[in-house]
């Protein structure tokens, strides 16, 4: 008995269709190839997209300042920046992945 939507199907099966693996008419197996290879396809792509977003992605647009990652060596310069630019609009922005 296949019941689907609103209706009831009655499908006669012979004592060799109770096996495991067995199809029914009109059945569609799922191919798990097909899945498999999909979500490989799938993760590859955004570990990609990450290696470029985290990597290869930093660089500034032409006319801008290059981009600058804080350390301790190089605090105390922002600092010296920040501070001689009091006339004009300063913005820090830090972000963290976590």
């Amino acid at each position: 008995m296949v019941l689907s939507g609103c209706r009831v199907d009655v499908l006669p099966l012979s004592a060799s269709d109770s096996e495991f693996g067995s199809q029914f008419p009109g059945e569609v197996k799922m191919r798990h190839k097909h899945v498999i290879y999909g979500l490989v396809v799938v993760v590859g792509a955004i570990v990609l997209f990450v290696v470029y977003y985290l990597y290869l992605g930093s660089t500034a647009p032409t006319g801008q300042q290059a981009l600058v990652r804080l350390n301790n060596s190089n605090i105390d310069s922002l600092k010296q920046s920040f501070n001689e630019s009091a006339d004009s609009v300063r913005v820090i922005m830090m972000l963290s992945p976590t």
